[in-house]
């Protein structure tokens, strides 16, 4: 299974999540234009454009624990303001 089909599997979540990465994308589109613009070639080039893919995959899975852990205040609270008792935390699932 690719990689990008395996993400399909995710939609709305991962949808969101890339929306509270916008800052991340920016930069790493500003990293690519500088890239681009630059005369560096070869495994040079390729290790700048690791380095920024490694950076881009660091800062989405920071992204996914706060909004895991945004979410399980979210469900927190609901269960709480409704009167129900969650049976375990997401966070032993993890």
């Amino acid at each position: 299974m690719s990689c990008g089909s395996q993400m399909d599997q995710f939609g709305r979540c991962y949808d969101l999540i890339t929306e509270l990465t916008q800052l991340t994308e920016l930069r790493r589109f500003e990293q690519d234009r500088k890239l681009a613009a630059s005369k560096i070639e070869g495994v040079d080039r390729q290790r700048r454009q690791v380095d920024r893919d490694i950076d881009n995959v660091q800062s989405v899975i920071a992204t996914s624990r706060e909004f895991q852990a945004l979410l399980d205040e979210v469900i927190g609270k609901l269960a709480a303001e409704h009167g129900v008792e969650l049976a375990g935390s997401h966070k032993e699932a993890a």
